[in-house]
């Protein structure tokens, strides 16, 4: 499967009205392990996350993207 784009994460985190600490928070919320730091890293392409990592920002960010009446846009990794 191919990468998305450096900055898809961080654009479909704009897309939801989301601040780094309300997406961190929200990722933390869901299990995520990483810190606050690593997780703008990840946004910006500056570290990989894993997949597990992906997909619980990708949950984060698909559960806002419901609440605002969307569908769920951010495409997971793990089937």
């Amino acid at each position: 499967m191919a990468d998305p784009p450096v900055d898809g994460l961080d654009r479909y985190r704009r897309d939801a009205d989301l601040s780094h600490d309300e997406l961190w928070l929200r990722y933390f919320e869901l299990g995520g392990m990483s810190s606050a730091l690593q997780l703008e890293a990840f946004l910006f392409g500056a570290l990989r996350p894993t997949d597990h990592d992906h997909d619980v920002i990708a949950l984060a960010l698909n559960e806002r993207f419901r609440e605002m009446g969307g569908n769920h846009p951010v495409p997971y990794r793990v089937a």
